[in-house]
């Protein structure tokens, strides 16, 4: 009798992943149409270039491409965490629904970054910007490692060894990007290119993990 209450209160907890998925890719396909939306055509005048005028809106182009690049990165890394679960828990798609809140802020903060450039505040509006991408990063993490710590909720054909890479790697981005957001304080301009670094290392970060993780320590291929 115990054995089956165990298993009923186990199969009650247990929940099909592929309804997370299917909310998160959405959410996360939306965040990304919102923000091309946010960019706007340049005014036609008689006494400037066509190039002119995109030069001078590059501030919404620069905070589109961090942003997009970030989602991009968010996409891959969740997707890449899926593959390595079974099923999911309540628990699992409450940290998944608190990462897509940080990421639906993303088109707010971003607008907010590219007016206050060059303005007073500029310091605040990039730091809010940079810590609303950092802790979508942290939840992001909780999310990756959470079954990593709850076996039952992995794929069985997965190793132990790929779920560590997959928290270790993160790890060391989380450091690097939350000094991004102090430097935000001090440095606004150097601060949006170390986002958009980060951007693209959380993007490559996954592509890193499999090669590595395919290779293996003792293949003479790799470099």
């Amino acid at each position: 009798l115990a054995d089956e209450t165990a298993t009923d209160r186990m199969n009650y907890e247990t929940l099909p992943k592929g309804r997370l998925e299917a909310f998160s890719d959405g959410v996360l396909a939306i965040v990304v149409t919102i923000l091309v939306l946010e960019l706007e055509v340049p005014e036609a005048h008689s006494n400037s270039s066509l190039l002119t005028e995109l030069f001078h809106s590059w501030r919404n182009y620069a905070g589109y491409l961090i942003s997009f690049v970030f989602v991009g990165g968010f996409w891959v890394a969740h997707s890449n965490a899926t593959r390595l679960f079974s099923k999911g828990d309540p628990v699992l798609f409450r940290l998944n629904l608190v990462f897509l809140f940080f990421v639906s802020l993303l088109p707010f903060t971003t607008a907010m970054m590219t007016d206050y450039l060059g303005q007073a505040g500029e310091q605040a509006a990039v730091a809010i910007y940079g810590l609303n991408l950092f802790l979508g990063s942290v939840m992001l993490t909780f999310f990756i490692n959470y079954p990593a710590r709850r076996r039952h909720l992995v794929d069985e054909q997965i190793a132990d060894e790929e779920l560590e890479a997959n928290v270790r790697q993160r790890r060391i981005l989380l450091v690097f990007q939350g000094i991004a957001v102090l430097i935000a304080l001090l440095l606004p301009n150097l601060a949006i290119g170390l986002y958009l670094l980060a951007a693209l290392l959380f993007l490559l970060e996954p592509l890193l993990i499999a090669r590595t993780y395919r290779s293996g320590p003792d293949d003479s291929t790799g470099p």
